[in-house]
């Protein structure tokens, strides 16, 4: 009879990335979602190929739109952070961004990697599209970050890995320093999927579908419009669904606007 099951040999790091999805908690996150028109956006990315320029990729747009709306509503850059019974909310002045990267472990192909990008709002779109391929492509030799990570992943035994990878909730100093503020950008749905829903530690999440045409109803006519789905998941402790719309309204109208400050140079 042929064997029907196999045990896949892991390590220290494959146990180490399965405790991490406990310390999301679900029950603390709300997501809204919309789709925006991507016309105006297209339009604009058109007109740089044609005139020889470098197009910014859609990730670099998202993630430079989330800088721009976490600027316009500060009380969305917060975070409840601390030792148990200590936890404090705790306002970020800056705007340093992370993002997840596509990287792999031996039995864990696809494994996220926070990359972070400071001061998003300081670089143009094309030196973040830049920044945003150089996180793909580096490796432990190329990225101190990546490789402090990985050591951590490969080298330390369970649960001490664990703790060290969640020190950023007990210090607040080293959030600043290895995960940004308090927002993040995630975009598993571009590789093809509308949308994905997804929940990360940050307490502020912007996401991104598969950019294409869909149906779209423009002076009561339903038409075939480029569309990007566009999602945030929030903290429900730290806003109301009130400020968290208003918040999201902002972003949706950053995109949809193509607003003239994502492409500032």
């Amino acid at each position: 009879m042929a064997k029907q099951l196999e045990r896949i040999k892991t390590t220290f790091a494959e146990h180490t990335a399965w405790r991490m999805v406990k310390t999301v908690a679900p029950a603390n996150m709300v997501a809204i979602s919309s789709v925006a028109s991507a016309v105006r956006l297209n339009e604009i990315r058109e007109n740089l190929i044609r005139q020889g320029k470098k197009a910014p990729s859609y990730t670099a747009i998202i993630f430079k739109a989330t800088a721009l709306v976490v600027q316009r509503y500060p009380d969305a850059n917060r975070a409840i952070l601390g030792p148990p019974f200590f936890r404090r909310l705790y306002q970020f002045q800056n705007l340093d961004i992370c993002v997840a990267v596509e990287k792999s472990l031996p039995a864990l192909p696809g494994q996220p990697y926070a990359g972070l990008i400071r001061n998003p709002l300081g670089k143009n779109l094309v030196t973040i599209t830049s920044e945003l391929k150089q996180l793909r492509a580096c490796t432990e030799a190329t990225d101190r970050n990546f490789k402090l990570f990985m050591s951590i992943l490969k080298k330390v035994p369970s649960p001490f890995s664990l703790l060290l990878i969640n020190a950023p909730y007990l210090w607040p100093s080293l959030w600043v320093k290895f995960r940004g503020c308090a927002a993040w950008v995630n975009s598993p749905a571009k590789a093809g999927a509308d949308l994905v829903v997804t929940c990360w530690p940050w307490p502020l999440t912007f996401s991104f579908g598969h950019v294409k045409k869909r149906p779209l109803v423009v002076d009561d006519k339903v038409e075939a419009v480029l569309t990007i789905p566009l999602l945030m998941s929030f903290d429900r402790r730290i806003m109301g669904g009130g400020p968290a719309s208003r918040v999201f309204a902002g972003f949706v109208d950053i995109i949809e606007s193509a607003d003239s400050e994502l492409f500032r140079e």
